[in-house]
C-alpha cells in the first residue's frame, strides 16, 4: 500500500489494526496477544505468606491506562493505581482489578492467615531430665501492626521457674522452666494481641528420667503410640508420666514387638473380623517407630488390598533377621528385617506356612481357623488359634509340608486345645505360659507344657469388640524378666469408658506365688504393648 501510515492501538485481548485515509481497505483486524495488558501483583514485608493486619502492596503491571477499579474481596474498594490494603479478618479472598467500569478485567485469588504464634523451646542439656534441666521458652509472633501484647503460659504441674506461679502459669516473654515429672509435657500459650485473643498453641517437652532405664510402649485405641518408663519403687508414680511418640498407633494395632532400636507395630486395619466384602477393604500396615520416636518408616501396607491379609499378630526374630507376620485365618508370612515401604501382595509375599502345610490340620487346626498370636522359642515355632479352632500348635521348619497329611503331626506337639487364644507371652526363664483366653475373658498361667498353674486375672468384660466369635479382649502381652526370673507380665486391658473394671495396663509380679495383678497405668484403652529392655 502507498503512502499508508498505520496505527496501531493495543487494547485488552486485541491487536487493532486500524488504516488511515490512502489504505487499501478501511477493515479492523482483530488478532489476540499477551494477556500482560492487564496484569498486578502483591507483596508485603511477609516471606511465606499474608496475614491480618499486614499492609499489602498492590502493584499494577498493566499495559492499558484508564480508570482504576480495586475490589479486595471483604468490601473494600480503590481507585488509585497502586493501592496497599490490610485484611482485618483471615480467608481467601478474589481481588479484581477492572479498567474503565469494566471494559478490562483480572482477578486473582489471595489467601490471608491469621496470627498464629510459633513457640519453640532449648536447653543446655541435650537430653531434658526431670528437676534438672532448664528449659528456655521462645515465641515468634507476627505483629504488623504494633499492637500491644499479653502472654499467658501454662505449665503442667510440678514445673517451677522464675515468674511461675503456684498454679503453674506465667505471664512473661520467654519464660524458663524446670519440670518435676517424667514424660511428654504439655505447655500451652495463649496470646492476646490488642483486644483478640488468638488460639492457644501448645508444644510438647520430652523429660526423662535422672536414670536409665527400661521402656514400656503401648498402642492406644484411636490415639498415638505412648511410652512410660520402667522406673523402680523409689520413684513416686504420681510423677512417672508417658511420652507421646507423635505417632498414631493405627486401626487394630493386636501386637507390637521392640528389637534393636525399633518398635516394629503390627496393625490389623479397620476390619478385625469377617466381612462380606472384603476383596478390596484392606488397610493394615507394619510400621516401625524408633525408641525415641524421631522417626517413622512403613514396612508393608495392604490399602485396598484383601483385609483379610491383614497384618493380625506378629514378631521380629532379631538373630534371624527375620519379621514374622499371621493373617486373618490362613497362615504365616516372613520377610527380612529390612523390608520397608512395600505394597503387599501374594506375588511378592508368599506363605511361610499355611493351615494345611503341617499335619495339624483336620488334626485340631481346621479351615478357617482365626489365627492368634505367634511366637519362637529357641527353633520352635508357637502358633494359637481361636474361633472354628483352638490351641497353640508348635512346629518347626523342617515340619511345614505343602502336602502333609493328619498322620504327620509336628514332634513338638499341640497343647491347651480347649483355649481360644486372643495373646501370649512366654516367660522362657520361670518355665511359664501366659495367655488371654477369649471365652473366660482370663489371663491365665501353664507351664510350658501346658498344665494350669493359675488365673492370673479375671478382668471379664461384655464389651464384645470383634463380637462373641472373634472377640479381642486382650491382645497385647509381653514379658520383662532379668536372669533370676524377676519381672513382669504386661498386658492392655480394654472396658467400656466408666464401666469397672477399669481400662489400662495391668501387670503380674513374676516368680512371686503371692502376686497379685495390679494396675500399672489405669484408664487408658489399648491393644498391643511391648518392652525395650535396653536401659536408656
Amino acid at each position: 500500500m502507498n503512502n499508508t501510515k498505520v496505527l496501531i492501538t493495543v487494547l485488552w485481548g486485541l491487536f487493532l489494526l486500524v488504516s488511515l485515509p490512502g489504505c487499501e481497505s478501511d477493515d479492523i483486524e482483530a488478532v489476540d496477544f499477551a494477556p500482560e495488558a492487564v496484569d498486578f501483583v502483591y507483596e508485603s514485608p511477609s516471606v511465606i505468606h499474608y496475614v491480618v493486619g499486614e499492609e499489602i502492596s498492590f502493584i499494577n503491571k498493566s499495559i492499558v491506562e484508564g480508570q482504576w477499579h480495586w475490589d479486595f474481596g471483604d468490601g473494600s474498594t480503590s481507585t488509585e493505581r497502586d493501592p496497599v490494603h490490610k485484611y482485618s479478618e483471615p480467608g481467601t479472598y478474589t481481588v479484581i482489578l477492572s479498567v474503565n467500569e469494566g471494559e478490562f478485567v483480572v482477578s486473582k485469588k489471595l489467601m490471608i492467615s491469621d496470627i498464629v504464634p510459633v513457640v519453640s523451646y532449648s536447653s543446655e542439656d541435650s537430653v531434658i531430665v526431670y528437676q534438672q534441666s532448664e528449659v528456655k521458652f521462645d515465641v515468634l509472633l507476627e505483629n504488623p501492626e504494633d499492637k500491644e501484647v499479653s502472654y499467658k503460659w501454662n505449665f503442667p504441674s510440678g514445673a517451677f521457674g522464675e515468674g511461675i506461679d503456684e498454679n503453674g502459669v506465667s505471664t512473661l516473654a520467654e519464660p524458663t522452666a524446670t519440670f518435676g515429672t517424667i514424660g511428654s509435657q504439655n505447655v500451652t500459650l495463649t496470646i492476646t494481641l490488642g483486644d483478640k485473643t488468638l488460639a492457644p498453641k501448645s508444644v510438647n517437652v520430652k523429660v526423662h528420667y535422672d536414670k536409665p532405664a527400661k521402656t514400656l510402649y503401648y498402642a492406644v485405641k484411636d490415639g498415638n503410640i505412648m511410652a512410660k518408663k520402667l522406673v523402680g519403687p523409689e520413684v513416686d508414680p504420681s510423677i512417672n508420666g508417658a511420652f507421646d511418640l507423635g505417632y498414631r498407633s493405627g486401626k487394630h494395632p493386636l501386637t507390637m514387638d521392640f528389637v534393636g532400636d525399633l518398635l516394629y507395630v503390627f496393625d490389623a486395619g479397620t476390619r478385625t473380623g469377617y466381612v462380606a466384602e472384603y476383596q478390596t477393604a484392606g488397610d493394615g500396615e507394619i510400621f516401625v517407630v524408633s525408641h525415641d520416636g524421631s522417626r517413622r518408616e512403613s514396612v508393608v501396607e495392604n490399602f485396598g488390598g484383601d483385609t483379610f491379609l491383614d497384618f493380625y499378630y506378629g514378631f521380629v526374630d532379631e538373630e534371624e533377621g527375620n519379621i514374622y507376620w499371621a493373617d486373618r485365618r490362613e497362615g504365616i508370612f516372613k520377610t527380612s528385617i529390612d523390608t520397608r515401604n512395600r505394597k503387599f501382595s501374594l506375588d511378592e509375599f508368599d506363605y511361610f506356612v499355611r493351615n494345611s502345610w503341617l499335619g495339624y490340620y483336620g488334626k485340631g487346626i481346621s479351615w478357617g481357623a482365626t489365627n492368634g498370636p505367634i511366637a519362637k522359642v529357641n527353633d520352635i515355632f508357637w502358633w494359637a488359634k481361636n474361633s472354628t479352632s483352638s490351641g497353640l500348635y508348635r512346629f518347626v521348619e523342617g515340619d511345614i509340608n505343602p502336602e502333609a497329611t493328619p498322620d504327620q503331626e509336628p514332634a513338638a506337639g499341640s497343647l491347651l486345645n480347649s483355649y481360644k487364644i486372643r495373646g501370649m507371652a512366654i516367660d522362657e526363664v520361670n518355665g511359664h505360659i501366659y495367655v488371654a483366653e477369649q471365652n473366660y475373658k482370663m489371663i491365665l498361667q501353664f507351664d510350658m507344657e501346658g498344665t494350669l498353674i493359675a488365673a492370673v486375672d479375671r478382668p471379664r468384660t461384655d464389651d464384645g469388640e470383634g463380637g462373641e466369635a472373634e472377640s479381642l479382649f486382650v491382645t497385647g502381652m509381653d514379658i520383662d524378666v532379668d536372669e533370676n526370673g524377676d519381672g513382669y507380665l504386661y498386658w492392655a486391658y480394654r472396658n467400656n469408658p466408666g464401666e469397672e473394671p477399669a481400662s489400662g495396663i495391668k501387670r503380674f509380679k513374676l516368680n512371686d506365688p503371692a502376686a497379685e495383678a495390679e494396675y500399672f497405668i489405669e484408664g487408658v484403652q489399648a491393644y498391643g504393648v511391648a518392652v525395650d529392655s535396653s536401659l536408656r
